[in-house]
């Protein structure tokens, strides 16, 4: 054993001297900020009623079934047979009702000829009607407390 006193260190050991912290490279100069392009992308949801149907409610059944998961999209493309605008009174509210607050757009394609022309304005005024509706009814909900 070596002898040492109180306040030194044993067996000849010194500490460790500091040695300053190396220090920081300077950063590289910055260039202009790089921008990656977002690509556009537009959910679609296509609805066929162009089956045959034997009345309102297997049209409308038909409808929610195929829409059922279309909650968000961008553009909704319905295309409608004869026999589901014969057996259903007022499918323009119906298409009009299930994608009005969820698509941005709404088309309608209708078997050639003028005589089903009228189901795409109907569908257009009905989607102008209830957003007008929906309008009224948040104007008119009052915050809480």
């Amino acid at each position: 054993m070596t002898e040492h006193r109180r306040g030194e260190w044993p067996a000849g050991l010194r500490p460790v001297p500091a040695t300053p912290a190396p220090r920081r490279a300077t950063p590289p100069p910055q260039g202009p900020p790089v921008e990656v392009p977002i690509p556009d992308v537009r959910l679609v949801v296509t609805v066929a009623l162009t089956g045959r149907y034997g009345d309102s409610s297997d049209v409308s059944r038909d409808l929610y079934e195929q829409t059922i998961r279309a909650s968000d999209c961008h553009t909704a493309i319905v295309r409608v047979g004869e026999d589901a605008i014969r057996k259903h009174f007022d499918l323009s509210h119906a298409i009009a009702g299930r994608f009005f607050l969820s698509a941005k757009r709404i088309e309608v394609h209708v078997p050639a000829g003028t005589r089903y022309a009228y189901i795409a304005a109907e569908v257009q005024r009905h989607v102008r009607l209830m957003c007008v509706d929906h309008g009224k009814t948040l104007a008119n909900l009052r915050t809480p407390g």
